[in-house]
């Protein structure tokens, strides 16, 4: 199938993209969606395809990087996506569920318009649909009913490492209240500087340095 192949990796290029996240799916989801991911200190970033598979996670100290694929969104979306979820359940079909596998994967991101909006502001979704909330409404129908599968589960896995440390969550948030703006960044600077000064002047100050 053309517009399926289109989405998809050769057979090889996902094994590799799986055996390189490591063994880690002995823990249950308890994030809901990406707002609860990006509170947690973890930032989205597009995967540089389109390619439904090249979906990675990396944890840096107290940060995390999830890569996702660009994906364009508008009218025939829906539709599409029914489509090729629906040939994936055919018994002559490839048994790989690229697409099903996909949208379990996004919906499980996928829960507010505002998660959208994220998407859309790191250039991962391109919104042609019009509405975020729309938008998160459909991913949520295409995969009402379906048997979540167990292709990304170590992806999830290293998510939810992450995401249950909680000093992960403290700092973000003290970044973000703090370090939101560059009004704020130049404040900090300037007082850590005024400080430093300050210490020097006095210690000059003392008799006998």
């Amino acid at each position: 199938m053309i517009i399926r192949r289109r989405f998809g990796r050769s057979n090889k290029n996902q094994e590799t993209h799986s055996s390189s996240q490591g063994n880690n799916n002995n823990k249950l989801q308890s994030f809901r969606n990406i707002r609860e991911l990006k509170a947690a200190g973890i930032h989205f970033q597009p995967s540089g395809t389109s390619f439904l598979t090249d979906i990675s996670f990396k944890s840096h100290f107290f940060f995390g990087y999830l890569k996702l694929p660009f994906l364009f969104i508008d009218d025939s979306t829906k539709p599409m996506f029914l489509n090729l979820v629906a040939y994936e359940m055919c018994p002559d079909a490839p048994e790989d569920y690229g697409v099903t596998s996909f949208l379990c994967f996004l919906e499980s991101l996928i829960d507010h318009p505002d998660d959208v909006k994220e998407l859309r502001s790191k250039k991962i979704l391109y919104n042609s649909l019009g509405s975020d909330e729309q938008v998160a409404r459909n991913f949520n129908e295409i995969t009402d009913g379906l048997v979540y599968l167990e292709t990304y589960e170590n992806v999830k896995g290293h998510i939810q490492k992450h995401y249950d440390k909680r000093v992960n969550t403290w700092i973000a948030q003290a970044l973000h209240d703090h370090f939101s703006s560059p009004w704020t960044v130049m404040a900090f600077i300037a007082t850590v500087f005024i400080v430093l000064l300050t210490r020097t002047q006095t210690y000059f100050a003392i008799p006998g340095n």
